[in-house]
């Protein structure tokens, strides 16, 4: 399974300057990761994003 590159750049350019995120291809996609947690990923050309459940309502 694919993931999109343009979203990929996007998010690259996004995070960059921050420090202790790391790019890793995992689950047929690609995952993003803070301080070695899971924080989004790309599968396909969706975008998938770990929230809190006090946030992930508001959204």
């Amino acid at each position: 399974m694919a993931y999109s590159e343009q979203l990929a750049e996007r998010i690259r350019k996004a995070i960059s300057g921050c420090r202790n995120f790391e790019e890793k291809k995992m689950f047929g996609g690609l995952c993003f990761t803070l301080n070695g947690h899971m924080c989004c990923g790309i599968v396909e050309d969706t975008l998938m994003l770990r929230l809190g459940a006090e946030r992930a309502a508001g959204l």
